[in-house]
Parts: C-alpha cells; structure tokens; sequence
C-alpha cells in the first residue's frame, strides 16, 4: 500500500510537493521587490490569510443564514461554563471542534457527546471554534478573486468524497482498512475508533464512514468539480465575499444540499473562508497529473501576485519582513503548544 502513496503527489509531504513553487515564490518576490508581497492583499485577514487569522473573526460577518451556529471558547479550563454556553446556543452533538486559527485541517474533529469534548479541550492550548454539525452531502471548495479590472473571478472548484468501505460479506473492518492505501496508515487510530467493529466482518453492501472530517491525508479524496461552474455560484460567491471588507482572494470552503442551492440559494453553510494561502483543491483529483497540478499553482501564484503588484502601484503597504518572520515565529509556537493526541 505505501507505493500508491508514494507514486501519487496528493500524499506527499507539503514541503517536498511545494518545492517549486519555493523556487517560483523567489522569483515572485525579487520581481515585486517586496519579500512579503502577498500581505498587501486581504486587509480583513491577519497577515492576508497566509497564517495566523482568526475564522472567528471573519466568520462573524457573514449572515447567520449562511453558516453553522458557532461558539468561541478561549477558557478552556472553564468547563461548565462551556457546557452551559452549549445549551443556551442550542448546540447538540455531534458537534465539529477546530482551532481558531488552525491550517490544512489540523486538530479538526467531530465529537458525539461531552466527554470526548471534554478530552479535546484537555488535550488542545489554544482558542476552539465548537461548530453545529451540517449533514449536507456536499462539501466543496471555491477559489475565488477579483481581478485586476476588479470583475469575479472562480478559479478552482474541488468536491470532497469521504472515505467510506463498503463490506463485501467477507473481510472484517480491520482487513478492508488495509487494503486501502488511502487509511491503512491510520489503522491505529480507526481500530481505536471503531473498537467494536474492528474484527467483524461487514456485511455484503454495508458502507461504513471511516472519516468525516474532509482532509485528504485521512482518506478523503478531492475531485475537480470545475464542471459545476454556474452564473449562480459566481452570483452566490459574490454577495458572500463582498460582507468581508477588503477580500480581495482566497477559498470559500462550504457544504451544500444540492448543487442548485446556488439557484435557490438555500441549503448552503459556510464552514470557513481561507485567504492567500488557499489553494485551489481540484489539483489533488487522482486523475489530475502532477505537470497540470503545477501549472495551476503557479498560475495562482502569479494571480496573487498580480493581485498585489496593482494595490501596491496604488501606494498600499505590505508587512516588513521583520513582521512577517515575527507572526512566523508564532505560528511555529502555537504548532508547538497545540500538538494533541486525540486522533
């Protein structure tokens, strides 16, 4: 199983499949003059949504009807507290938990009942977004931007197929779970997760939900659903961004009921809204080769620069690269202080 995870780009460490784009980040900034070129865009962001920004703090302007029921806890030791802030928000579980100003989907969780909220918070040293669970069907990302002549752009659209496995009457949980190359790295957590099921064998059809969270490092798979393009969707992403003063790029991740519910514009819940450092996720399709999914992300890159080229010919100021290398510094701190055990 460990050569498919080797032979396909989607497993492989950020840092080794990111590495050109290092190389073409350089060029970028050399040519721009400016290290930290990209801090000039996204002033509704700390740091243009590169790192460090608070989903909490854009979040909150985005209309209730387009978003879970969210709870800011940043006393985490206050327990009873939270529970009673839990009940006065009418938040039942399950619930999904996250970092405040997490990134890649890291410490994100679904729980089922106090006790294991209780075990996260324990285990996690910084503030937590406690989220209402959407069961939408569909979850998605859209890259979006203005360009430069300030008209709306969708640039990436990319779905997410959580891993399921479905029983053949013949091999136990355990066995399916290693024989697919997608979270058989994972078996230890999965075989403390479904403790019950493990050693039984799933019956012929049955599908089992082995990870609900949507990140491909936990077996989800991304697909390019560039094909869904609407008028709507661009309708819909542009009266979203435009309650984010100063937007100017980044990735609305969300989940929908339908894929007319951009016509509707019902049955849509936005999980987060991601900044400069969003990529667009349809380049991690299986089908997608490794020479496409380069040419999208210098493409993106370029745009940002772009992007930022215009705002800085306006007089706009980026961040010192002292500031940059500082907020840095504290990413890596709060990495360090939030390692958690929990999954």
């Amino acid at each position: 199983m460990k050569w498919k995870r080797l032979w396909h780009y989607e497993f492989w460490p950020f840092w080794i499949f990111y590495f050109p784009a290092y190389i073409y980040y350089f060029y970028l900034a050399i040519k721009s003059r400016r290290w930290v070129y990209f801090s000039v865009l996204n002033p509704c962001m700390k740091f243009g949504g590169a790192f460090l920004s608070s989903k909490q703090h854009y979040l909150k302007t985005i209309p209730d009807l387009w978003k879970p029921i969210t709870m800011l806890v940043s006393d985490l030791d206050d327990f009873e507290s939270i529970k009673k802030q839990l009940e006065g928000m009418k938040l039942n579980f399950p619930l999904i938990v996250k970092p405040d100003m997490g990134e890649r989907g890291k410490n994100v969780e679904k729980l089922d009942s106090l006790n294991e909220l209780k075990t996260y918070l324990s285990t996690i040293n910084q503030s937590v977004l406690i989220q209402e669970y959407i069961d939408y069907p569909i979850e998605l990302g859209i890259l979006f931007y203005w360009d430069t002549n300030r008209a709306p752009q969708i640039s990436s659209i990319g779905t997410k197929d959580f891993c399921k496995l479905i029983g053949d009457g013949t091999r136990t949980l355990k066995t399916l779970v290693n024989a697919n190359h997608r979270i058989a790295h994972r078996k230890s957590i999965l075989e403390n997760r479904f403790k019950t099921q493990w050693n039984q064998i799933i019956p012929k059809g049955e599908a089992v939900l082995v990870e609900p969270i949507g990140n491909h490092n936990r077996g989800t798979t991304f697909l390019d659903a560039r094909h869904h393009y609407s008028k709507e969707m661009l309708e819909w992403v542009v009266s979203c961004v435009q309650h984010l003063p100063g937007f100017d790029y980044g990735r609305v991740d969300l989940k929908i009921e339908n894929w007319n519910s951009f016509k509707t514009k019902t049955g849509i819940k936005i999980l987060e809204i991601n900044g400069v450092n969003s990529e667009p996720i349809h380049i991690y399709d299986p089908n997608f080769s490794i020479w496409n999914a380069y040419k999208a992300i210098f493409k993106h890159m370029h745009i940002i620069y772009q992007l930022s080229r215009q705002k800085l010919n306006n007089q706009s100021q980026t961040l010192t690269l002292f500031e940059f290398i500082s907020g840095a510094r504290m990413v890596l701190n709060e990495k360090r202080a939030s390692q958690i055990s929990y999954t």
